[in-house]
C-alpha cells in the first residue's frame, strides 16, 4: 500500500514539473493561427503532434488510428465507420450544425458559459483533425474554425476567462457522465501553464487585437 501511495505522489510531482514545449513557428495567417490556438487545453492532455503543421498529411499513422474512434464518437458515428461515410457526413453537417455541436447535449443544471468554453475548444480540435483526416475540405473547414474563432472571441474576455470557462465546462460535463474522448485531464495547473510567459501556448497570443472574421473587404 505504502509502495502504491509513494509511485501515486512521484507521478503527480512529474507530471506537474513536465517541461512546456516553446511555441514553433507560426505557419498560418495570424487568424487561422488564433483559430487553431483554441484546442490548447486538449493538446496539452493528449499531446497530439502535427495538429499546427501545415501539410494535411502531419498526422502519423499512429495519430490517425488514436483519434479515429473518439473523433467518429463526437459526429454520432459508429467506431467502424469508413473514410467515405465520415467524409459524406462532414458534407452534410458541418457548415449547418457546427454551432450544435456538444451544446445539444446540455442538462438544466449546466452553466451556459461553461459549456460554450467547452464547446469552442472541442469543435476546434474535431474540425483540424477533421481536415488532418481527410474529412472535409480545406474551405469548409476553415471557415468553421474562423466562425468559432469569432464566436470564442464575444463570449469571453481573455484567454483566461476562456481556460477558465473550459474548465468548467469540461469538469460539469464528465460529472454528468458524458465521455469527453476527445480531451483528458485538464486542470488549474495546466490552464497556468498555458498562460504562463514566455513558454505557455496562449501567453503571447493577444485575444482581442485581432478579430477572427475580417469584415473588410481586402483590395
Amino acid at each position: 500500500m505504502l509502495i502504491c501511495i509513494v509511485v501515486a505522489v512521484c507521478g503527480y510531482c512529474l507530471r506537474r514539473k513536465r517541461p512546456i514545449p516553446l511555441p514553433g513557428p507560426i505557419l498560418f495567417s495570424p487568424r487561422r493561427h488564433r483559430a487553431l490556438k483554441l484546442a490548447e487545453p486538449i493538446l496539452v492532455a493528449t499531446s497530439i503532434s502535427g495538429f499546427f503543421e501545415a501539410d494535411v498529411g502531419a498526422l502519423t499513422d499512429e495519430g490517425r488510428a488514436y483519434l479515429r474512434a473518439p473523433l467518429l464518437h463526437q459526429i454520432g458515428l459508429r467506431n467502424d465507420a469508413s473514410d467515405e461515410q465520415a467524409l459524406e457526413h462532414f458534407e452534410t453537417m458541418l457548415e449547418r450544425q457546427w454551432y450544435r455541436l456538444d451544446l445539444d447535449k446540455l442538462n438544466a443544471t449546466d452553466d451556459p458559459r461553461a459549456a460554450m468554453g467547452f464547446a469552442c475548444v472541442r469543435v476546434a480540435f474535431l474540425v483540424r483533425c477533421a481536415l488532418l483526416q481527410g474529412w472535409v475540405e480545406r474551405d469548409p473547414a476553415w471557415r468553421v474554425l474562423l466562425l468559432n474563432a469569432q464566436r470564442a472571441q464575444e463570449c469571453f474576455d481573455s484567454w483566461e476567462d476562456f481556460g477558465q470557462a473550459y474548465l468548467a465546462g469540461r469538469q460539469q460535463w464528465v460529472a454528468a457522465f458524458r465521455a469527453d474522448g476527445l480531451g483528458g485531464r485538464f486542470d488549474q495547473a495546466d490552464l497556468d501553464g498555458l498562460l504562463k510567459p514566455p513558454s505557455g501556448g496562449w501567453a503571447e497570443l493577444p485575444w482581442n487585437a485581432l478579430p477572427a472574421l475580417d469584415p473588410v473587404a481586402q483590395p
